[in-house]
């Protein structure tokens, strides 16, 4: 029930209305499917909605009228911090490992393929 009333109703409203309205009518017109930056605005706002559903769901509401600032900005450091250490292991794991499959006998030919464009 707290968050179905003050500061946490506006919440629920911006995700019913950014999380599933505006995607379902964007991707229901064609030329935004079409075009790779604009499918890609969609799908980056819905990431980051996705992300303050499951803050909004799972963060306990400690106060009915109230968000708690500190514990929010908190979050927000340690998920950067999760995914700053998240992309620097990639990085690392891609720099050891080859890109493209080595001895293939069927890539030799991939490589000298033209495409017709």
């Amino acid at each position: 029930m707290s968050r179905a009333f003050g500061p946490w109703a506006k919440v629920a409203v911006i995700l019913i209305v950014l999380h599933f309205a505006l995607p379902f009518l964007l991707l229901l017109q064609r030329n935004v499917k079409r075009r790779v930056e604009r499918l890609g605005r969609v799908a980056a706002m819905m990431l980051v909605l996705s992300m303050v559903d499951v803050y909004w769901l799972v963060v306990p509401a400690y106060e009915p009228n109230t968000i708690q600032w500190m514990p929010l900005l908190l979050d927000l450091v340690f998920l950067a911090v999760i995914g700053a250490i998240w992309v620097s292991f990639y990085f690392w794991q891609i720099k050891r490992m080859p890109l493209l499959p080595l001895h293939d006998p069927r890539f030799e030919g991939a490589l000298h393929h033209e495409h017709g464009d």
